[in-house]
């Protein structure tokens, strides 16, 4: 089957394109913080988006983290293997965006080697002290951002790959012509998506769109 349409990738971040699942995990794991009770209320549906992240940020202020600490800790993430090479091909062909709930200034970063547009949740400061969420991406419907990017581009699912490996990615996988579940290990994803790549290396993307475009 070929997909002759496509103008626009969309790739989850935490995952997908960096080796841990949480960006924000990144931040606990250096500055030893437990954020469990929040995580709790959030997954049994007692907290919005909008609190979890508040809460979240709260949480991180509590600590005494500093932008510039926040920063270096984000510096530790270790980019997926085949980062480079696939961005490089996919922007050559297509356009691309990063639509993450992770940490916007880790996705600018990446963004940086060619991605487009970049959806990520903030963090608003007050000079170096983090104060408050800036809810970009709900966590638990991504697919809003993206229906939002493609009526900017006037796209149809056509015209669309989306690449992610979590269940907050699967509102994604529905606006699109061709999803990948890439790295996961939730098997409702790995069911819903057109094709699972587990090798951790996103050079297997550049072989997927070769023999499908």
């Amino acid at each position: 089957m070929q997909f002759t349409f496509v103008k626009l990738i969309v790739f989850d971040m935490d995952g997908v394109l960096i080796e841990e699942r949480s960006s924000w995990k990144i931040i606990h794991n250096v500055f030893d913080i437990d954020n469990s009770d929040i995580f709790k209320k959030f997954r049994e549906g007692k907290l919005t988006d909008e609190e979890f992240l508040d809460m979240e940020i709260d949480r991180i202020r509590q600590h005494g983290i500093t932008k510039d600490e926040i920063e270096y800790a984000l510096n530790k993430a270790r980019y997926m293997k085949g980062l480079k090479e696939c961005i490089k091909f996919v922007k050559r062909r297509y356009k691309a965006a990063i639509i993450s709930g992770g940490v916007k200034c880790l996705a600018d970063k990446i963004a940086g080697y060619g991605i487009d547009y970049v959806f990520a949740n903030a963090i608003e400061f007050y000079g170096s002290i983090p104060q408050k969420g800036i809810l970009n991406v709900p966590f638990r419907n991504k697919g809003i951002v993206l229906h939002g990017l493609m009526e900017k581009l006037d796209l149809d699912a056509d015209d669309v790959i989306v690449v992610g490996d979590s269940k907050y990615d699967t509102s994604m996988f529905d606006s699109s012509s061709l999803s990948i579940a890439f790295n996961s290990l939730d098997e409702i994803v790995r069911e819903k998506a057109d094709i699972v790549v587990d090798k951790k290396d996103l050079r297997e993307l550049i072989h997927i769109l070769k023999n499908h475009y």
